[in-house]
């Protein structure tokens, strides 16, 4: 029997919501004042893919593997890759003073660091500037990525599992 399906209305809901996390740091000031700020907008990331992995599971009667959960939860962090990428995309266009924001912020960062020099601030800022979009581009994916693994995995440990579905004398070979 086919599963049903969930990753891809929660995806595109997280996708939105860590959207506009994102915007209103961003639009605040808030995204600017740590480092550590980034990790706020991962809060609904997680929270979704939690709530994809109970969704999965009630939509299967939790007849559902570790394995299923986890990739229903993968797929979902895909999707949410997607989306961000092409936010990200659209961000450096619409906000292009951001640019600036994170070159002060990561200046800041690095001169608080004693064994840095002024000559690898400068040159790190350089590389930055260089390759701005295509370093938020990979940013956004492999962030993504690498936190929906992370996440999935603890879905997939949340949600309520069955096992595989007994075979029926209903069933279809």
């Amino acid at each position: 029997m086919e599963q049903k399906q969930t990753h891809f209305t929660y995806g595109l809901i997280t996708a939105i919501v860590m959207v506009i996390v994102g915007l209103i740091l961003y639009l605040t000031g808030l995204a600017f004042k740590s480092s550590e700020m980034k990790y706020v907008a991962q809060v609904p990331f997680l929270i979704g893919i939690i709530m994809n992995a109970v969704a999965f599971s009630k939509a299967n009667d939790g007849y559902v593997t570790f394995g299923n959960v986890f990739g229903s939860c993968f797929k979902m962090a895909m999707i949410v890759a997607l989306i961000m990428v092409v936010w990200s995309i659209v961000q450096v266009f619409v906000f292009p003073d951001m640019k600036d924001k994170v070159m002060d912020m990561v200046r800041q960062e690095m001169a608080k660091k004693s064994n840095v020099t002024d000559e690898q601030i400068e040159m790190t800022l350089g590389y930055m500037k260089k390759y701005w979009t295509t370093m938020i581009i990979a940013g956004a994916l492999f962030s993504t990525l690498f936190w929906g693994a992370i996440f999935s995995l603890i879905g997939g440990a949340i949600a309520k599992k069955n096992g595989q579905r007994p075979i029926t004398s209903g069933d279809n070979f």
